[in-house]
């Protein structure tokens, strides 16, 4: 597949990424998961239904042939991150992890919430291969990972993340920090530390602030605090003295694309290509939502099915939403290439919406990983 890079006024490339350039693919393996964390896209606006726009779907050992073919052994990465799902929900993942490792994947990674599958079973997957890596999201101990992580099951999670580690596994803890749970950090983190896990990870969450409140109620009827010093709900008040609303600095923050700089682009549960995570949610948020009413101008300029993998591959990176839209909509947006809310709020200069990035995040490496020996 040729790509040719057009210049805009200003010597800029405008196409987002390249084949050859992308060095990580994340994606959303599947739109099933056990549990019912109130502010997950699963549940969007609702804290006791599935969200009705999302599509219960899986990828399969096809389409990871249309995702892996073109890219050589050891070459790329891939991350399962649980946009609507968790990849342990999934009846496929075991036949497409066997296909990506045996088609070299340099790194398969997975973001899950460790409550699904045998001791057995994540034995054999740590057996597997050492490429694997595991970021469990732990939210607390016993006593208060349940209360954001609805239906999770700490024991399992433990014994689950211990099979793991014992069998040779990378494993890592992701901790969000809550009101309820932040006094548990060195504990857990000690706790991480006699498991084995090479990283602790504690970090903030902006979902609060964005949604101008400081609590959430859970499908139980629990009530979940923002962390009182989340520096998230400082940044946001700074934003609305600056500017007339949230909704004016989106419009005009200056952006730049965290996963154009990291060489990322992502793949949802329907095979569709989005240049990040993030725009890969809104698809599926009911049509009242902000961040879904942006995405009416993509579809009347381009139909649903522009960035459908099944139909079209990876072919979809020359579709002029990749080679053009994106890079118009961030430096010089018209009534054609509009910007795009989600753009604004993840990836302007002013507010850090995600928790894996900047200040959201404290990284302690616990022990160093080992590639020396990948197999």
């Amino acid at each position: 597949m040729e790509q040719v890079r057009t210049p805009n006024n200003s010597g800029v490339f405008l196409m987002f990424l390249a084949l050859d350039e992308i060095q990580t693919i994340q994606m959303d393996h599947t739109s099933r998961c056990q549990l019912a964390c109130p502010q997950c896209a699963r549940y969007h606006g609702s804290q006791s239904k599935l969200n009705p726009y999302m599509p219960i779907s899986d990828t399969t050992v096809d389409d990871y042939k249309i995702i892996l073919e073109p890219f050589e052994y050891d070459k790329i990465k891939l991350f399962h991150c649980g946009n609507f799902g968790d990849s342990l929900a999934s009846p496929t993942l075991d036949d497409c992890i066997d296909y990506s490792l045996d088609k070299g994947v340099k790194e398969f990674k997975m973001a899950v919430n460790g409550s699904a599958r045998s001791k057995e079973w994540w034995r054999d997957l740590a057996q597997k291969s050492n490429r694997i890596t595991i970021n469990f999201s732990i939210d607390g101990l016993e006593d208060t990972n349940h209360l954001y992580r609805v239906n999770s099951n700490f024991k399992k999670i433990m014994e689950n993340a211990q099979a793991f580690i014992d069998a040779g596994g990378n494993a890592r803890w992701y901790f969000i920090e809550f009101e309820h749970n932040y006094h548990q950090i060195e504990q857990a983190k000690q706790i991480a530390t006699d498991m084995g896990f090479k990283q602790f990870n504690a970090k903030y969450t902006g979902r609060f602030a964005e949604q101008q409140q400081s609590q959430v109620e859970t499908k139980t009827g629990s009530v979940v605090k923002d962390k009182s010093d989340n520096h998230n709900q400082k940044d946001m008040q700074e934003i609305k003295q600056t500017y007339d609303s949230f909704e004016d600095y989106i419009e005009k923050t200056p952006i730049t694309c965290k996963y154009k700089q990291q060489q990322s682009v992502f793949i949802d549960m329907e095979m569709k290509l989005w240049p990040c995570t993030w725009m890969g949610a809104p698809a599926y948020f009911g049509p009242n939502n902000p961040q879904r009413k942006s995405f009416d101008n993509l579809y009347k300029l381009y139909g649903e099915d522009f960035n459908d993998m099944r139909k079209h591959g990876w072919n979809v990176l020359d579709h002029e939403y990749f080679t053009t839209y994106l890079d118009r909509s961030w430096n010089d947006p018209n009534d054609t290439y509009k910007r795009i809310y989600t753009c604004g709020r993840t990836c302007g200069d002013k507010f850090e919406f995600s928790s894996g990035y900047g200040k959201n995040i404290k990284r302690e490496t616990i022990k160093d990983e080992d590639s020396s020996s990948r197999k």
